[in-house]
């Protein structure tokens, strides 16, 4: 499989091919996201009422291989003019053979052991969960908990081990559905292209990170513009929802632009530069 190496702009032209997708249809990228949101949420009340609190996080942590594929097949869609439905998640797995299906449990399952190994060890060179637990109860306002020192060394501890973790995983379910590489084989490549393309992918999160902080700002001023907390609330969690969405739009660019078309993913449609 080839290989190919992107200068570190692309990273926001990946950016830019996420935000125009969900331009074009923005309702069905911020529907899947929605859906997913919602599913989450009803997943977890429902094992907690049955008793089984911890299995939700769980379970929603081993599906997210899925959930990024979903995005994937969404944006192909827009790239071929066809409406984005929820259809998205349910086609890595229909009319797929056993052994496909298998393979998606591994990768489901190998990727909540790696998001575990990650919380057990931000717990360990972290503040630990003693510390956060006394600042979530004795911090009054969100603005108090985020600007506790524990917090916010927990919060960098857990987002530095979880990069590398992220961009080992990021190719891999492409990778699987698409150029059907074994599981071995698919984590190989996805980390090596990851590697190689390091720079890309380090303005990628810089500037989704950048759209993040902007976002948050623009929340700033409305909110001493406007004497409507419900309203600023309202747009606060729409534009979040958008950015999000388009986030996940972005993760297609983000992978086939970092193969050879011919050998990993067919004729893949890509957006212009």
């Amino acid at each position: 499989m080839k290989l190919r190496i992107m200068p570190a702009r692309m990273g926001l032209t990946w950016m830019g091919h996420g935000l125009r997708a969900c331009v074009r249809q923005p309702l069905g990228f911020v529907g899947l996201w929605g859906l997913i949101v919602c599913a989450a949420i009803i997943t977890c009340e429902i094992l907690a009422q049955i008793g089984l609190p911890a299995l939700g996080p769980l379970l929603i942590v081993a599906l997210m291989p899925m959930v990024w594929m979903g995005f994937m097949l969404a944006s192909r869609r827009v790239l071929t003019d066809q409406r984005v439905t929820p259809g998205v998640f349910l086609e890595p797995w229909r009319g797929q053979p056993p052994e496909m299906k298998w393979m998606w449990a591994k990768l489901g399952g190998a990727y909540l052991l790696a998001t575990l190994l990650v919380m057990v060890l931000a717990n360990a060179f972290g503040p630990g969960s003693d510390t956060l637990a006394k600042a979530m109860k004795t911090a009054k306002e969100t603005s108090d908990l985020i600007g506790n020192p524990d917090v916010q060394s927990a919060m960098l501890w857990q987002f530095m081990l979880t990069i590398p973790v992220s961009l080992i995983f990021w190719h891999t379910p492409a990778l699987i559905y698409w150029a059907k590489l074994s599981f071995g084989k698919a984590l190989f490549f996805s980390a090596i292209a990851s590697w190689r393309n390091l720079g890309a992918f380090m303005v990628f999160g810089l500037g989704w990170m950048g759209l993040a902080v902007a976002l948050v700002l623009v929340n700033g001023v409305l909110a001493a513009m406007l004497n409507e907390p419900m309203l600023v609330n309202v747009l606060l969690t729409m534009g979040a929802m958008w950015m999000a969405s388009a986030f996940y739009a972005s993760l297609y660019f983000s992978v086939v632009d970092c193969f050879e078309p011919d050998e990993a993913f067919g004729s893949a449609p890509t957006a212009a530069a």
